[in-house]
């Protein structure tokens, strides 16, 4: 994983999911967010997943608390939805990508950076191979 020193990465819910639950696909990652190697960023949409990922397989408590840290450090810059919402709509137009793939995609188009997710999802493969999306994406595994 080599980044630019000013490039942002922007992480979908799935990366915010395995860094919280320790994957270890995300150890270098881990790291790297640690040491502020990069500027890191995700959306509002993916902390509500993060939050209803982790009620689910843990409890609503310790949710909360994983999400508010994540927040309260600093270390991954939340950008609103309200900034996304058009850009996100244009990309969903135009490729059959999950809404929330979307505002991560745009967030990333609109920070001049890359987005980052931890697994290859077809559809987003298959846009890509369509051309129907050009961003540069990052795949964790």
């Amino acid at each position: 994983m080599t980044n630019k020193v000013n490039e942002t990465t922007v992480l979908d819910a799935g990366v915010l999911i395995a860094l919280a639950l320790g994957e270890s696909s995300t150890m270098e990652l881990s790291q790297n967010i640690i040491n502020h190697h990069i500027s890191y960023a995700c959306t509002e949409i993916a902390l509500c997943e993060l939050s209803y990922i982790l009620c689910r397989r843990l409890s609503w408590k310790e949710a909360t608390e994983k999400t508010e840290n994540l927040v309260r450090s600093s270390l991954v810059a939340v950008i609103p939805t309200h900034a996304l919402w058009t850009e996100a709509a244009k990309i969903k137009c135009r490729a059959t990508i999950a809404l929330p793939d979307c505002f991560t995609i745009a967030a990333a188009r609109l920070a001049k950076g890359k987005a980052m997710f931890v697994r290859r999802e077809k559809e987003i493969v298959d846009a890509i191979n369509r051309k129907l999306i050009s961003d540069t994406i990052e795949f964790v595994e």
